[in-house]
Parts: C-alpha cells; sequence; structure tokens
C-alpha cells in the first residue's frame, strides 16, 4: 500500500501541482474510480458508497466516499509509517469475491486489491507515459495481462479494453452504522 499511495501521489503531482496533497489524491482517485474499480472489486459501486468512518471528507455531505478512506487511513498511515488504526485492515487475497466489511465501532476491512487499483491509477494515468519500470512487472484483468512498462499512460487504451466488462454493481448500504456516525 505504501507504493501503490506513493504511485498516486506522485501521478497527482503532476496533474493537480497546484492543490495540496489530501485533494489532489483524492481527486486523482476519483478521476479514475472506473480504473480503480474494475481493478479492486468490479461489484462494488464505489461512485455511490459512502462509508460511515471516521476520516475527514470534503464531499458536500461530509461521508467519506473511497477517495476519503484511501487517503484518510492507508495513505496517512502507510505513507508516516506508522501502523493502521487499530481495525482498518486490508484483507489478503484468496478465492473468495472481493469485498467491504464495516463493524460496529467503525472499522473498516477492504479487500488487499486496492493496492492493485492504486497501482493501476498510476500505471495507466497519461501524466506517466514514458516511465520506466522492470519489464517483469504486470498488471493482469481476466486475460488480459499489461507489462507495465508498456502501458504507462495507456489509460484511454485500457478502458476500452474495460468498457466490455459488464458486471452487476452494487452500492453498499451501511444504514445502521450511520446512525452512530458523526462527521469530523
Amino acid at each position: 500500500m505504501l507504493h501503490a499511495g506513493n504511485a498516486v501521489d506522485g501521478t497527482a503531482k503532476k496533474r493537480y501541482p497546484q492543490l495540496g496533497v489530501a485533494t489532489r489524491f483524492k481527486r486523482t482517485i476519483r478521476d479514475s474510480l472506473d480504473i480503480f474499480h474494475i481493478m479492486t472489486a468490479p461489484g462494488i459501486d464505489f461512485d455511490q458508497t459512502r462509508f460511515p468512518v471516521a476520516v475527514n471528507s470534503d464531499l458536500s455531505d461530509k461521508r467519506p466516499d473511497i477517495a476519503d478512506v484511501l487517503y484518510g487511513i492507508h495513505r496517512c498511515g502507510h505513507d508516516h509509517e506508522s501502523e493502521l488504526p487499530k481495525g482498518f485492515e486490508l484483507t489478503p487475497h484468496g478465492p473468495r469475491t472481493a469485498s467491504v466489511h464495516i463493524w460496529r465501532d467503525g472499522k473498516i476491512q477492504l479487500p488487499a486489491s486496492v493496492a492493485l487499483g492504486l497501482v493501476a491509477v498510476a500505471v495507466f494515468a497519461t501524466e506517466n507515459k514514458g516511465e520506466v519500470i522492470p519489464g517483469d512487472y504486470r498488471l493482469s484483468w481476466y486475460q488480459h495481462v499489461f507489462q507495465i512498462s508498456g502501458w504507462w499512460g495507456w489509460q484511454d487504451h485500457f478502458r476500452e479494453i474495460i468498457s466490455v466488462a459488464q458486471f452487476s454493481q452494487v452500492t453498499l448500504d451501511f444504514t445502521e452504522s450511520w446512525e452512530s456516525w458523526t462527521p469530523l
């Protein structure tokens, strides 16, 4: 997560050099939410889902979206070499479907694939065309394999490839958790 977060931050700094760190990081994720979504958890509608966890949100209703959560918990925690707050964790890769859980005390468990989603946001970003990385690193999506060294900046082409995907997306419903949630 540390390196994935740094990759998004480096991309965000190129895209929005005039903005502060948090704003540009979140905006870059939101700009590429379709890419993040397809690589992280295709069944979750990250556009509409809001998370009742204790992080700052710059959205008008102050209800955190995935960009707020990734910045507030994972980017800040990993970047400052701190432990994540107790209860905030990534679940390991496995044969089960990528899912999200929020516990009664407002802690969130995300699939480890969020790191892949963040890497994909950085790799396919047009600002990163021409970046260099050893040739054996790759991302994959079903039968498609993307050698990272050749895919830097090819966001539009990647979007063409994933446009054929038809997933049923669910907006996660945390109705009960909102009752005890207060914005920061």
